[in-house]
């Protein structure tokens, strides 16, 4: 539905990361999940450790994460983090859809020529 925004047409899609190897011969996957409210992303070591933050929640170290720009295919988010030396930095994050919303690719403003492309799945740590 081309009237919807990315958080009402993709709410409680699931997408997974190409993963990556720990040094060790175990595989590491991330999931992420977006609803009109919150974001929950888990990872997938040996077991499935998630966490959900809602829009706009501040954390107690000042840290949160905004929704900047909510398209029918694209969805632009703001957070701050405590970086190594603990000062708050903004960094953007701008996702696409790809494959008609089978595929979503993941922009950062520290690195504008680093894309990663995630694929759709049926649901967390599958």
């Amino acid at each position: 539905d081309s009237t919807q925004n990315f958080l009402e047409k993709y709410n409680g899609v699931v997408w997974k990361d190409e993963g990556f190897e720990d040094g060790s011969g175990t595989d590491i996957y991330i999931y992420v999940k977006f609803t009109p409210n919150s974001l929950t992303e888990c990872e997938k070591y040996t077991d499935c450790d998630c966490i959900t933050v809602d829009w706009d929640a501040v954390e107690p170290d000042g840290a949160y994460i905004r929704v900047v720009e909510n398209l029918p295919e694209k969805l632009v988010l703001e957070q701050s983090v405590l970086n190594d030396d603990d000062i708050l930095e903004l960094e953007t994050i701008t996702l696409t859809t790809i494959n008609n919303g089978n595929g979503l690719e993941f922009k950062f403003s520290f690195d504008p020529n680093y894309l990663e492309t995630w694929t759709r799945v049926s649901d967390f740590c599958e």
